[in-house]
């Protein structure tokens, strides 16, 4: 999303997006278009094939999120299932639409071996996806994309931070409390400014930058109250929880890093003036990422056993280290050039990690998350 609408609270954009001028402004960004329209979009990578002769295909349930706002006529053209659906059509996968909010959605599983999704970035719908994907995987035997365990710790950063002290992974000194007396100390023993994030929230939603005591125990005393602190979203309030973030103030910049596979892409955000926040400003440069920065991704995202992962990371040049901020199973793609080096798309080859190298090609990312889950499942079942 465009940084000038990027903080707007949640229950304004809803109500934005019932008037006229939302739809005119939506179909001449080319943010929502026809179905038949968006052949468009997709071809701006070449075919994906799966590269393996398959005995036995899968029959792949497609779960559709990422909606267009305008209704059932039109789609998002940026929507994860939309190259879901391409990569099936082009290498002759059975699939259907698996609408796993309905009440029959345990029988209409039934009907598939893999169901994949990009889940939503919001506390109902994780929930909800959470809960099923539980059932789906473990008890109805399903071959799942997320899986439980990658879904468990998506858009949930206290999670998230119990893993990365489990590691021992090296993240800005985070801290997270449930304890309203032990919140107290913590404010005074990482300094101000210090950050703090609502457990659920894309693109710097949730987070703010706490600059004195007084509003630090103000913020305290509402979190732990009996109905806790108001958040981005209307229906969830973040009660008798806090979590803080020592505030790197020598960073310039942060590095994105996607992982899927043995391929890895990435780019580097930059926050708008006067701001700390790169994540959602809009401010993107596409260049080559350092080995070490690479290195520690991998490192990340095989400790978290995740099979697609967007790393975040900072670089402190006072410490002369990069920090991870957050990790992500899911990341906004806009294009099949989420890697470019010296106006070359591409990805780092990450197949032999003491000889990383850059080759050309162009991918829709969910393409090669597909490709991955349906390999695995037949190496699996085979």
């Amino acid at each position: 999303m465009n940084s000038k609408y990027q903080f707007i609270p949640e229950s304004v954009k809803r109500l934005l997006r019932k008037t006229g001028f939302y739809e005119k402004r939506s179909l001449r960004n080319r943010t929502a278009v026809k179905y038949y329209e968006v052949d468009s979009f997709l071809n701006e990578a070449p075919v994906l094939n799966l590269g393996l002769e398959l005995k036995e295909k899968p029959n792949v349930g497609i779960i559709k999120t990422q909606e267009s706002v305008l209704g059932k006529d039109y789609v998002n053209p940026k929507a994860s299932w939309l190259r879901y659906e391409r990569f099936c059509n082009n290498n002759d996968i059975p699939y259907g639409f698996f609408d796993i909010t309905r009440s029959n959605w345990m029988t209409e599983a039934e009907k598939y071996d893999i169901i994949i999704c990009h889940t939503e970035s919001n506390p109902a719908y994780q929930e909800m996806i959470e809960s099923k994907i539980y059932i789906l995987e473990n008890l109805m035997g399903k071959f799942c994309f997320p899986s439980y365990h990658e879904v468990w710790q998506y858009e949930n950063k206290n999670r998230a931070n119990y893993l990365y002290k489990h590691y021992d992974l090296p993240t800005i000194p985070t801290y997270v409390t449930q304890n309203k007396e032990e919140a107290f100390d913590l404010i005074d023993k990482v300094g101000y400014p210090y950050i703090t994030k609502t457990t659920i929230g894309a693109g710097s939603t949730g987070v703010r930058k706490i600059k004195t005591r007084s509003e630090a125990v103000k913020m305290i005393n509402s979190i732990f109250c009996h109905n806790g602190l108001k958040t981005q979203y209307p229906y969830q309030r973040q009660k008798d929880y806090l979590y803080v973030q020592k505030f790197i103030d020598d960073a310039t910049f942060d590095l994105r890093i996607m992982l899927v596979g043995n391929m890895a892409f990435g780019y580097y955000r930059y926050p708008n003036k006067g701001d700390f926040r790169a994540s959602g400003a809009g401010n993107t440069e596409k260049k080559a990422i350092p080995e070490d920065a690479l290195r520690l991704a991998v490192e990340v995202r095989n400790k978290l056993n995740s099979r697609q992962m967007g790393v975040d990371l900072l670089y402190s040049g006072k410490n002369k280290k990069y920090y991870i901020i957050e990790t992500s199973l899911f990341n906004q793609i806009d294009t099949p050039e989420q890697l470019v080096i010296d106006g070359v798309p591409g990805y780092y080859d990450l197949s032999d990690i003491d000889n990383i190298r850059f080759k050309e090609g162009k991918f829709w990312v969910q393409e090669l998350v597909i490709r991955n889950v349906i390999t695995e499942w037949y190496e699996k079942n085979r």
